[in-house]
């Protein structure tokens, strides 16, 4: 049987919340880490307390906010990285990834091992079935993860509870972003979200508010 934790995160201890997720199987205890934003001591002491083995750390996208632990955590559990290609120089530092401004420490990943992937990735975890859904917008590599057994997808900043992810930073593009939320909106309904930010919702809930906002930019989906 599944279980998610979300281990709310305060990223630079600015009062910016970033949701790192551990989605494992609770009978035998093997799972995935998504997002690492920061407070390395408070995540690595909750895969302790649950006694679960990590078998990857996947980004959903390569903002500092989201990796502000990953050396750290990769450190611990030796777990390889799972990151889109076209998140990989900005995982890297390479392209900017805000790390600086989010006041997070840039990270040498050199030596880490990172796998980078495509859209339609997937990997299991025991009795868990993870699919990579590529969804460019907020940046070029961003992506979600749908577990496809209990049903849920975790959205990064593609999808939030009443919105989408902004499209004015490095790599983003708002057309793109368009076209991922019509990617998975006509493929999922009546499952559950569980964002980067913010609270998990239905993802019928969340269409209503996304549909809202894109016909005020005379969007129709």
């Amino acid at each position: 049987m599944i279980s998610i934790e979300n281990i709310k995160v305060n990223v630079a201890n600015r009062g910016h919340i970033t949701n790192s997720y551990i989605i494992y199987d609770d009978i035998e205890k093997e799972g995935i880490l998504i997002d690492p934003g920061f407070e390395e001591d408070k995540i690595i002491n909750k895969i302790k307390n649950l006694n679960i083995n990590l078998k990857y750390i996947v980004i959903t996208h390569a903002h500092g906010d989201h990796i502000g632990a990953l050396k750290s955590i990769y450190e611990y559990t030796k777990c390889p990285i799972i990151v889109h290609e076209n998140d990989y120089n900005m995982l890297l530092g390479k392209v900017e990834n805000y790390s600086k401004i989010q006041g997070v420490a840039l990270q040498d990943l050199s030596k880490c091992k990172i796998i980078k992937i495509k859209d339609g990735y997937s990997f299991c975890v025991k009795g868990l079935e993870f699919e990579v859904i590529h969804t460019p917008g907020h940046t070029s590599g961003g992506i979600c993860i749908f577990e496809k057994l209990s049903k849920s997808l975790f959205t990064g900043d593609t999808l939030f509870y009443d919105c989408y992810g902004r499209c004015d930073l490095a790599t983003a593009n708002f057309n793109e972003m368009v076209d991922s939320i019509k990617k998975l909106f006509f493929r999922f309904s009546d499952i559950t979200i569980y964002p980067g930010h913010g609270k998990s919702t239905n993802i019928n809930s969340t269409k209503k508010y996304i549909k809202l906002l894109l016909k005020m930019k005379n969007i129709t989906i």
